[in-house]
């Protein structure tokens, strides 16, 4: 399975594999191949190159992870996660957030709010019109519509906040 793991600024594209009893990470670094064997709840004794290492992961934050002690902020991106931020969003969380921006350029054709309207999480906002395919953009939270940056017949670019609910 496809990951990216980035520690601080650095990322790193992995394959991981299960072979036998192992588990193979390959990487543009090369190939390790390790043994992880959990200890308790969110401990793992791990096996790489005839070495030995704890590693503990964060129950309150699965980003932080102590290895022989020593704490590190790791993030792992798997292929959804790959793939949204190819299209634009940083994190699913961000699709949370009562910001709406277009994921690809297109025409919006209709508008079904105002300013002031109550919508509730999930009911379309607007249709856009976007490689001859209608897509009903919908609300991605509840709330009151603070704002509407576009209107009918309006081209917009990816990445064009169109509408704030707050």
């Amino acid at each position: 399975m496809k990951y990216e793991v980035n520690l601080g600024d650095k990322a790193l594209s992995i394959d991981i594999k299960i072979a036998g009893d192992k588990l193979v990470i390959d990487s543009a670094l090369g190939q390790m191949r390790l043994d992880a064997v959990k200890i308790q709840r969110g401990v793992y004794s791990v096996l790489l190159d005839n070495q030995s290492f704890v590693v503990g992961v964060c129950s309150e934050n699965d980003q932080r992870v102590n290895v022989n002690g020593a704490p590190l902020s790791i993030k792992l991106l798997d292929a959804i996660h790959l793939h949204l931020r190819d299209l634009g969003w940083e994190s699913v969380e961000e699709t949370k957030l009562g910001q709406v921006a277009t994921q690809i350029p297109g025409l919006i054709t209709k508008i079904f709010y105002q300013v002031g309207d109550e919508v509730e999480e999930g009911e379309p906002l607007l249709l856009m019109e976007a490689m001859k395919m209608e897509n009903e953009i919908k609300a991605p939270v509840s709330g009151t519509i603070l704002k509407i940056n576009v209107q009918a017949g309006q081209t917009v670019d990816k990445g064009t906040n169109i509408i704030e609910i707050g």
